[in-house]
């Protein structure tokens, strides 16, 4: 059972009152339920993230990540679940994660290379390599996380023509 807070005003006596604002306080543990917008648990959770707190991202986008992404805010909760987890360790729950993006933005390359390391983690290296020519095929960087850039193409070899030939024999003098 809920009950509203109050407070003592002196202006009215010191009758009590609903506080203003508050929502209804619980009569079993006392607590104040709180409700946040998935907007809210985003943000909270990339600070979260930013600070290594990863078992508090997980909880924070557990809800968020109940059914398939269909929205923005989906996705990128999707994509919090998946670093934290890779972080705490999770593998399975990290390459799900992971999977779940790629299904719907299917060139995401930070999950694609995500998804290398956990695949490599996990010593799925056969799979792994699939998932670096795809990456390689895109044209990033396949080594670099923080990179989307293109990688840097090798220099032109040049063949010399005298290579081509046969030596002729040394004469000693």
């Amino acid at each position: 059972r809920l009950r509203t807070p109050v407070r003592s005003a002196p202006q009215d006596g010191g009758r009590r009152r609903p506080a203003v604002g508050v929502e209804e306080q619980c009569d079993r543990c006392g607590r104040f339920p709180t409700t946040m917008t998935p907007q809210q648990r985003l943000d909270l959770a990339q600070g979260f993230h930013t600070q290594g707190r990863y078992a508090a991202v997980l909880r924070l986008v557990a809800p968020l990540t109940a059914r398939a992404p269909r929205t923005r805010a989906d996705l990128d909760a999707q994509r919090l679940r998946a670093h934290a987890a890779y972080h705490l360790g999770r593998l399975a729950e990290a390459e799900q994660a992971s999977l779940r993006v790629l299904t719907r933005r299917a060139k995401d390359e930070a999950m694609m290379r995500l998804l290398v390391r956990v695949l490599q983690r996990e010593g799925r290296h056969r799979d792994a390599a699939a998932w670096m020519t795809r990456l390689d095929e895109l044209g990033t960087d396949t080594w670099d996380d923080t990179s989307t850039a293109t990688p840097a193409q090798p220099a032109e070899l040049t063949v010399d023509q005298s290579a081509d030939q046969p030596a002729k024999p040394h004469r000693a003098a």
